[in-house]
């Protein structure tokens, strides 16, 4: 096995991953453990992130593509971002990066839990609270300005030798809650069918990847948004263009993936705990979507 670190990309595995850099030259700066910050990314995360490797945020991230484009994965979803968008990624979110241009550039945070928690109080925008939560935005260039320099003040204040945390929690707030407003304008501005299509796939993509290390039946699913498994069926299916049950079999299948690579459990104990009857049929089942067996995929 070529990897035996921790399952879940954590602030202990980044400040390993940057090691190797001078902290002057550092792109990336640590307030504690509950807070990391990318200053300026040119090719930091091609350093940091293995391409078509899935890694399990342990806690949110949030930023903006200052340039360039990016194509990735995060919670079963592949799409390309550009220039001046903006994104949310909860705790419990799996991301892979597919693809970056050369001048791909990326400034954002990584806020644990806890910080959050202190940042927010009791405001807490309902995206921000739960697990495997992920949305983009792309607003004009005068929100888009707004909201750049707030986090260039963060990164300001987090280079001074001192600063008062309740000042770096004002500003986590502030951006929290205009990334609450940037979301909502744009839900606002959809229209109204597409709208509702997009919130059923939303739910349903969201239990998915909270439950299907464990449930691979639509039944299941449907039963979870009071819906019929034939009305669920075909309402994914013209929402995303792709079958509830192939959507299901991905995040099997990632699932199992991450803990290949970043777990030293063997493949008889994955199976079990993505709840396969046995072995056998979980490295067929493995083999079919991926085209290598469990043992090929740990060792590539």
């Amino acid at each position: 096995m070529k990897n035996k670190s921790p399952e879940r990309f954590s602030f202990h595995e980044l400040k390993s991953m940057m090691g190797s850099i001078k902290a002057e030259n550092a792109p990336v700066r640590f307030i504690g453990k509950d807070l990391a910050m990318l200053g300026e990314g040119h090719k930091a995360l091609q350093k940091i992130l293995q391409p078509d490797t899935p890694y399990i945020m342990e806690d949110c991230r949030m930023g903006f593509v200052r340039q360039g484009k990016i194509r990735l994965t995060v919670n079963l979803i592949e799409r390309e971002y550009g220039e001046g968008t903006f994104a949310f990624i909860s705790s419990g979110s799996i991301l892979q990066i597919n693809r970056m241009s050369d001048d791909f550039d990326l400034c954002g945070m990584m806020i644990g839990d806890e910080r959050l928690k202190a940042a927010l109080g009791l405001s807490v925008p309902k995206w921000c609270g739960g697990e495997a939560s992920f949305f983009t935005v792309r607003p004009q260039a005068e929100e888009a300005s707004t909201i750049m320099r707030m986090f260039a003040t963060v990164w300001e204040l987090i280079n001074k030798k001192s600063f008062p945390d309740e000042t770096l929690n004002g500003l986590i707030y502030a951006i929290i809650h205009y990334y609450n407003y940037l979301n909502s304008v744009e839900t606002d501005t959809a229209q109204p069918e597409t709208s509702r299509g997009k919130e059923l796939f939303n739910t349903f993509i969201g239990l998915v990847n909270t439950y299907a290390r464990r449930e691979r039946k639509l039944a299941f699913y449907a039963d979870k948004m009071c819906v019929t498994p034939r009305y669920l069926s075909t309402a994914i299916k013209q929402a995303s263009g792709i079958t509830a049950k192939e959507w299901i079999d991905r995040a099997v299948v990632t699932n199992a993936k991450v803990m290949l690579k970043y777990s030293s459990k063997q493949v008889a104990e994955i199976a079990y705990a993505l709840d396969f009857p046995n072995v056998s049929f979980f490295c067929k089942y493995f083999k079919h979507a991926t085209g290598m067996t469990p043992q090929e995929y740990r060792g590539k």
